[in-house]
């Protein structure tokens, strides 16, 4: 479903938590007016998307998937963001979502890759994506600044999937 300005609650709670930095690429807490911005400019754009992950059964949202959609001669989707709530973790929610979207973006454009980017530090992040299917495409050194000096800098891995 789409995000609306109720589920900020939830958004910030999970944009401002340690536990969710290498998901989100943020690493200091966000204001609600920064996350406001940042859902404004989502919603202005034909590009990007920004949905929320709810149990149907009860309304609840328990996480967000955001990205972009690249069109042009070779179309592709990125994945900049995938959270599942702490409490729901290890059910299969991230796995149901993800590949209900790449079978969604199959279905419904001509788009034929699908990438992502995770830090190198986020061993258990690169699994899950491994799991799913995504291969190792390039790295990209000392991208990513999680601390205050640029010797905090991480690499990232470039992943892709075939959707």
């Amino acid at each position: 479903m789409n995000i609306t300005p109720m589920d900020f609650k939830c958004l910030l709670k999970w944009y401002n938590s340690n536990d969710f930095k290498y998901a989100t690429g943020i690493e200091r807490c966000i204001t609600l007016q920064q996350l406001a911005k940042m859902y404004n400019k989502v919603q202005d754009s034909e590009e990007q998307f920004w949905v929320g992950i709810f149990i149907s059964s009860t309304s609840e949202m328990i996480g967000v998937l955001m990205g972009q959609i690249k069109y042009g001669a070779k179309a592709s989707v990125w994945i900049k963001t995938l959270i599942i709530d702490k409490a729901f973790q290890n059910k299969g929610y991230g796995f149901r979502i993800v590949n209900l979207f790449i079978n969604y973006v199959k279905i419904k454009s001509k788009i034929s890759k699908a990438y992502l980017a995770v830090s190198e530090c986020n061993v258990r992040g690169y699994k899950f994506w491994k799991r799913l299917g995504f291969e190792r495409y390039r790295r990209i050194n000392q991208c990513s600044l999680f601390g205050e000096k640029a010797t905090d800098a991480t690499n990232a891995i470039i992943m892709f999937r075939s959707v």
